[in-house]
């Protein structure tokens, strides 16, 4: 088949066994990598597409918002259920699982009891293709590529066309040398200039989202970011407040979320601070788990961080605001999703996992961003009695002072009417007989 020239051909322009292997292996790494070690998670998929044990917990946290009123009535907690396939069976199934808390358990048998609960049809569960089709689709795909990079390359190597087919010798401009002729060097070139002459893209930042995080005064934050705490983790987060790049990267402050009180292993409240490097303050505030606001332990545990106990410490919940007002920036603290548990003992007691949003703006608009006053001066500073001394420049004369009369020691000396230079004053070691005034 070799001795085909029109088969040689596309032989020659076709890719190498290596090339074609070495891409389906980098394909097969990066499906293992997507499916096994970094799967992808969607975080605004429908509930029936979880997993069972992510189902059973999403079905266990709407009980205990049920039960204690804080988040979901009788028809929130019927809309949230019937997202789930079978919502009654996983219902029920929990409700008599004897591993979970009793507490848990009573809460579950009060959804059974909601009006309206017997009637809930759930959306069907997706189907899996099983382990046949799943195989199938991953050695399709493989085939695919394998198939289609000889194509593309030989179409590549083959349909474009070529300046030098017709076997011509290259020009001198082509050779090894490369040497460009004067002539040609001399002349324009056009394509060239109009590449250079098309400006470089500049690609703007996008805008922000609509959700609060432009100021209606302050304009565009310097800060935004998103903290997030999980169960079992050392929970201390902490960010810088800088200017951009561009703007200088003044150093305005720094915020964060910490651990304010624990009970045993669970978490039940978190302070939100904030530091403001203009008047050198920080300013603390509050989240705790709903039920623990009532808890006097915790009220006496953080009272005294906090300006106000009554509007500085407020329930972890969505949508939950705190906002630090300092002399040159504004943070803000939003908490964008939570999720409660029992660890005080008591429905809503404990902090599962928190997400909080932190924005922080500039006052730019406002005075200096440094007051005096944040930088007094020092109360003894052995300049301060010269601070409002003048300093004037020594007059000069235009002839020396005229000898003493004759007359012996019996005569006076004349007064002069100029005044006294500084260098009068001083003691002339040398008895008068040196002269110490400076060269004009």
């Amino acid at each position: 088949m070799a001795s085909n020239p029109r088969i040689q051909q596309l032989i020659d322009a076709g890719p190498k066994r290596s090339t074609v292997l070495l891409v389906i292996l980098g394909m097969v790494i990066g499906m293992v990598a997507a499916y096994v070690v970094i799967p992808t998670e969607f975080t605004g998929a429908s509930p029936r597409h979880m997993s069972r044990q992510a189902i059973e917990q999403w079905v266990r946290m709407v009980a205990v918002g049920h039960s204690a009123d804080v988040r979901y009535d009788d028809s929130n907690a019927l809309l949230v259920l019937q997202q789930i396939p079978n919502p009654q069976l996983v219902v029920e199934g929990l409700a008599a699982n004897a591993s979970i808390p009793a507490a848990e358990r009573s809460a579950l048998e009060a959804l059974t009891e909601i009006d309206g609960f017997a009637t809930l049809v759930g959306p069907l569960a997706p189907q899996d293709p099983g382990v046949f089709f799943s195989a199938l689709q991953v050695v399709l795909a493989l085939a695919a590529v394998a198939l289609a990079i000889p194509i593309l390359t030989i179409a590549g190597r083959t349909i474009t066309p070529s300046r030098n087919r017709t076997g011509a010798p290259p020009a001198p401009e082509q050779t090894a040398n490369s040497q460009v002729s004067p002539a040609k060097a001399a002349a324009p070139a056009p394509y060239q200039a109009q590449s250079e002459a098309q400006p470089s893209t500049s690609w703007r930042e996008e805008e922000t989202e609509k959700s609060a995080t432009l100021h209606p005064q302050y304009g565009v934050p310097v800060l935004h970011t998103v903290s997030t705490y999980i169960k079992g983790q050392n929970y201390d987060d902490s960010f810088a407040i800088e200017m951009g790049p561009d703007q200088g990267g003044q150093f305005l402050g720094e915020t964060g979320i910490s651990v304010a009180t624990r009970v045993g292993n669970e978490l039940q409240s978190v302070e939100f601070w904030g530091f403001d490097m203009a008047s050198q303050e920080t300013i603390t505030k509050v989240y705790a788990a709903p039920a623990a606001l009532s808890d006097p332990s915790l009220l006496a545990a953080v009272a005294n961080r906090v300006k106000d106990p009554t509007t500085d410490i407020i329930a972890a919940e969505p949508g939950a605001r705190l906002i630090v007002d300092g002399s040159a920036v504004q943070i803000q603290a939003e908490v964008k999703s939570v999720a409660c548990n029992y660890g005080g003992g008591a429905p809503n007691s404990g902090i599962e996992t928190m997400q909080i949003e932190l924005l922080a703006w500039y006052k730019q608009n406002q005075a200096a961003s440094l007051p005096a006053a944040g930088y007094p001066a020092p109360a003894s500073s052995p300049f301060n009695e010269y601070a409002d001394l003048q300093m004037t420049p020594p007059s000069r004369t235009a002839s020396p002072a005229p000898p003493p009369p004759a007359g012996g020691l019996g005569t006076a000396p004349r007064q002069s009417s100029e005044p006294k230079r500084p260098e009068d004053e001083e003691e002339d070691p040398f008895g008068g007989t040196g002269n110490f005034m400076p060269y004009s």
